[in-house]
């Protein structure tokens, strides 16, 4: 008779199968906790490397300018008074002829546009806006 009252009222240990309501709620509001305080640092960090990337990018713009004006002996160079891409076949000699910079550059694809002055420092760092300068 007891094993015909446990079975009927399904609290033998044998018909226990699963998860009760109440687990699957309290997994679910851990992981609902954990994702309330992990996101919001993921996000944070990944702006982060936008900023790296463009601060890494200036310095490399910068080094190739420094090279080219030490092996072709510059000492001024045509200010670039418009946001353009260096790497671009540009005037950098002051209209000796044409030089560029992506012999100096590793990788020459850049989606940012700059401004120099005539010294060669780099003046401004610019978001190019559909493949264009602004």
């Amino acid at each position: 008779m007891q094993n015909m009252l446990k079975k009927t009222l399904g609290r033998g240990a044998e018909s226990q199968k699963g998860f009760t309501l109440i687990e699957l709620l309290v997994v679910v509001g851990i992981i609902v906790a954990l994702a309330a305080v992990i996101v919001p640092l993921v996000i944070q960090f990944s702006g982060r490397g936008d900023t790296g990337a463009a601060t890494a990018e200036w310095d490399a713009i910068q080094s190739a300018i420094d090279t080219m004006m030490a092996d072709n002996t510059l000492t001024t160079v045509t200010a670039g008074a418009a946001a353009a891409f260096v790497t671009d076949a540009l005037d950098f000699d002051a209209g000796a002829g044409s030089q560029t910079l992506a012999a100096y550059l590793r990788d020459s694809s850049t989606t940012y546009c700059y401004t120099w002055a005539a010294s060669g420092r780099i003046l401004t760092q610019v978001a190019a806006v559909s493949g264009a300068c602004p």
